[in-house]
């Protein structure tokens, strides 16, 4: 007999040597940075997930996972580069999402015999548009959300078009971040505050954020899991950056209102490359190592519709 975890999520070894054994797990997975299947050796006897089972770049070979048969909540790959060898035996999702992927058909889900709430598939370059509707069609419940918009576009997506949409105007998200994981738009705000690079992979397919963003002391230079991000509504806030410069912010181009409150290590602005609206106004607040001059060059070129203010010390 197995056993049962009740845990909100979990991710890469060592953490999932405490799941060994257990054949039912009543949270959600989210797993990331695995090597190989024997990162998830400790998963051989699960069977069913409670929640959710959230995989972002995952390995070819994730046979550890064969023996799963059910996922109650949503089965979310981000980023696989081809077919998946381990989830074959998997009979039941609630929701299929699927993004940036590399599959070309849904051999790699051969047992799968229904999706019961929602499949929503994006920027699957290989997924013809005939093989998603004839799987939707053939797997997905009557009544059930579908939402294939699978070309890869050579511009920004636009954040309005078949948006997937998540939370309410007064949520605020500090952490973990799986909650997120799969929306374009989300209504609440977001703080990302001491956090390292890994643990942001839910965040990759946000186009618009409609409250704010702020980035607190954060402990890493790579935000690429925001690539996709264009808008936030509100506040875009900075304060005691740890790096000269940010990456992952290029396709952002437009916020409510800009705030940097402190600059830390911050010495320039080329890596908000499309940064180019600021609707309400922008407060500066300069200090060393950042030059007014690198102030002056991204103020003079954003639209702001109301004040500008620049502050400043050494």
């Amino acid at each position: 007999m197995g056993a049962n975890l009740l845990e909100e999520g979990t991710g890469p070894a060592p953490e999932l040597e405490r799941l060994r054994g257990c054949t039912r797990f009543l949270g959600t997975l989210h797993l990331l940075g695995l090597d190989g299947p024997e990162a998830i050796d400790a998963l051989t006897d699960l069977r069913e997930i409670a929640g959710s089972l959230l995989l972002y770049s995952p390995p070819e070979d994730l046979g550890p996972l064969s023996n799963l048969t059910r996922i109650e909540g949503r089965l979310l790959v981000v980023g696989a580069q081809e077919a998946l060898r381990g989830l074959e035996s998997i009979q039941y999702v609630s929701g299929l999402w699927l993004y940036q992927s590399g599959f070309a058909d849904f051999s790699w889900l051969s047992a799968l015999a229904e999706v019961g709430a929602s499949m929503i598939a994006r920027r699957n370059a290989d997924l013809t548009a005939e093989a998603l509707e004839s799987f939707a069609t053939s797997h997905v419940r009557s009544g059930a959300l579908v939402s294939l918009t699978n070309a890869v576009p050579k511009e920004p997506p636009d954040p309005d078009a078949e948006a997937v949409v998540c939370g309410q105007p007064g949520d605020l998200v500090i952490g973990p971040y799986t909650s997120v994981a799969g929306c374009t738009r989300f209504r609440g705000s977001i703080h990302l505050s001491d956090t390292t690079a890994g643990v942001l992979e839910p965040l990759s397919s946000l186009i618009h954020i409609d409250g704010s963003l702020t980035l607190f002391r954060n402990h890493t230079n790579d935000f690429t899991a925001l690539r996709n991000l264009r808008r936030v509504g509100a506040n875009f806030q900075m304060h005691l950056l740890e790096s000269p410069g940010l990456d992952g912010f290029d396709a952002l181009a437009e916020v409510g209102e800009l705030r940097l409150l402190s600059s830390g290590q911050l010495t320039g602005f080329d890596w908000l490359p499309a940064l180019t609206s600021v609707r309400e106004s922008a407060l500066v607040v300069r200090a060393s190592p950042l030059s007014m001059e690198a102030v002056e060059s991204l103020l003079s070129r954003l639209d702001i519709g109301g004040e500008t203010a620049v502050m400043s010390f050494d």
